[in-house]
Parts: C-alpha cells; structure tokens; sequence
C-alpha cells in the first residue's frame, strides 16, 4: 500500500478504531447493545473489550498481516461465531473499515490514486476471505461440541437404563 494511505492509518488510528468499534458493536440487539455500548469493564464486558484489542491489533498490524493479525483475527471470529446473527453481519468487519477509511480520506482531502484503492481493496478482500475462513472454523468447532455433548447425553442414559 502506498505511504499516504498507510500514514492516514495510523495518524487516525483511535478515530477509525472507535468508529469501527461502534458499527461492530451496533450489530447486536438493542437489548445487548445497551450493555455493551455503556459497560467499559473488560470483566463485566468482555465481548466489547475483546471486539476491541482485537480491531486495534488488526489495525496496527494492517499492512504486516503476521502472526499477530492472524491472533486478533481469530479472537474476532471466536466472539462473532457464538453470537446469533448471519455470517454476512459478522463477516462485514472489513467492508466496514473499507467505509470508514474512504470517508476519512474525504474528510481529510487525502488524495489517493487509482492504484493505491485497488490495492487497498484487494487487501481488503482478502482479508474478508481469510476472515471468512476463519469464521467458519470457530463455526465449526461450536457445531462439534454440540454433536459431542448429544452424543455425551445420548451414552449416558443407555447406560443409566442398563442398555
């Protein structure tokens, strides 16, 4: 990516981590929202607090995307996959960014060329398809234990009856 885009990354850091936050935050219920939106406590909050060391982590890690990225990525996914919403909603987090950056530059008259948002969206694109993998992954593992915990119930009534 190209040094104005990266330095208008991290010049704004906080303002796009919070906006970003925000409209992840948003996704939840009304009811869920007015915990989360008010409680700071990363105890009695831990879904906002891990929303957003995770956003901060992939924002400060963006143009390097290493093991670090793949981390937050991850800690992201694991709140996302038990949640009760479609995976497009939980999935959006990089097309939100992708708003949140293209209204910044506006707002900041930072001029970009074609190439530099070509390149920008393609990172972007392939985050959201990593992001996706990863997603399911999460999705996955919550679907296993459920089969194992039936399977668990199942057993252990037989063997209760004898059987």
């Amino acid at each position: 990516m190209s040094n104005s885009l990266n330095t208008l990354l991290a010049q704004n850091q906080e303002v796009i981590l919070e906006k970003w936050l925000n409209l992840r935050l948003a996704i939840f219920s009304k009811q869920k929202q007015s915990l989360i939106m008010t409680q700071m406590d990363q105890f009695q909050n831990p879904i906002r607090h891990q929303l957003h060391e995770g956003l901060k982590v992939i924002l400060e890690n963006f143009d390097k995307k290493g093991e670090k990225f793949k981390e937050a990525q991850e800690q992201i996914c694991r709140i996302l996959a038990i949640q009760d919403f479609p995976p497009s909603k939980a999935i959006a987090l990089f097309y939100e960014l992708k708003g949140i950056v293209r209204k910044l530059a506006k707002k900041t008259g930072v001029g970009f060329n074609a190439k530099d948002w070509v390149e920008f969206n393609s990172t972007i694109e392939s985050m959201t398809l990593e992001t996706v993998d990863c997603y399911c992954a999460q999705r996955e593992k919550i679907y296993q234990l459920k089969v194992d915990e039936s399977k668990n119930k199942a057993f252990m009534l037989l063997k209760k009856a004898g059987i």
